[in-house]
Parts: C-alpha cells; sequence; structure tokens
C-alpha cells in the first residue's frame, strides 16, 4: 500500500487551519498583547487629575483620534508619548509602528470612558484578561473619584 504524502499532507494542513484558530482565541492569543505598564500608570494620574470624559458607551468610534491626527501626534510627540496612550503593546510589530500599540483609551489630552468601555470589551472577545484587569481598576478608579466629588 503506497501512501500519497501531500494528500496527507493536506489533510494535516486542513485539521491545523480548522483547529488553530480555536486556541488561538483562548490562551495563546493573550501572549502576544501585554500590558503596557507605562500607559498604565499615565491613565491613573489622567484620573487623579479629572482628566476623564464621562462620555456615553460606544460613543467612541466617533470620538477617537483620526490616521491623521495620529500620526501628527506621533511627529509632535514621537512613539514613546503615543505609547503611553495605549494599554497594550503587541511586540510582533516593530517599536516605531502605530501597529505595535494596541488598545487606545483617550485622544491625546483626556481619557475617554467609552475608550476604556470599548477596550474592555475587546480584550474579552480576544481573551487579553490582563488588559481587561487593567481596564477595570480603571474604570473603578473613575466611578470612585466620580462618588466624591
Amino acid at each position: 500500500m503506497q501512501i500519497d504524502l501531500r494528500r496527507v499532507s493536506g489533510l494535516v494542513l486542513a485539521v491545523l487551519v480548522a483547529v488553530c484558530p480555536l486556541q488561538g482565541f483562548s490562551g495563546t492569543r493573550g501572549k502576544d498583547v501585554t500590558l503596557n505598564e507605562r500607559s498604565l500608570l499615565h491613565a491613573q494620574e489622567l484620573i487623579e487629575q479629572g482628566r476623564v470624559l464621562m462620555d456615553l458607551r460606544n460613543t467612541w468610534g466617533e470620538r477617537q483620534p483620526s490616521a491623521a491626527e495620529e500620526n501628527e501626534f506621533i511627529r509632535q510627540h514621537g512613539f514613546a508619548e503615543y505609547a503611553k496612550w495605549h494599554l497594550g503593546i503587541d511586540d510582533r510589530h516593530a517599536e516605531n509602528s502605530k501597529a505595535r500599540y494596541k488598545f487606545p483609551f483617550g485622544d491625546f489630552k483626556i481619557i475617554h470612558r467609552s475608550a476604556l468601555l470599548a477596550a474592555k470589551n475587546r480584550a474579552r472577545q480576544y481573551g487579553y484578561s490582563n488588559i481587561e484587569d487593567a481596564v477595570n481598576r480603571l474604570l473603578e478608579m473613575i466611578e470612585s473619584k466620580e462618588k466624591h466629588h
């Protein structure tokens, strides 16, 4: 009995394609994007300063900076400052690329509550529990600060 290796390898590839995406959403994908500790500290400072817009859920899509605004901010301030406005770092991308920085939470001036809510939903959806936990802490800080004013 002769085995056609091309046929077997094609079958193996088909099985891998069918199975691997499911694994990617459970635990392995969460390792691609890590929590940007520096941005978490930056967000906490902004909350302490009261630099938060208590906007409604689902308004971030309308309010987030455009690609041109992001590029202008990077031109004026550099990638280190740009990174401070993103809770996630994707190590698969170069340091000086916008693709490296995920989960934005503001417009380079203030935090938008709607951005945090969007980040929380996306983090949960893709299994980034470290990002989701950080967002929950920030939302709790905002709520606590609101209650005391």
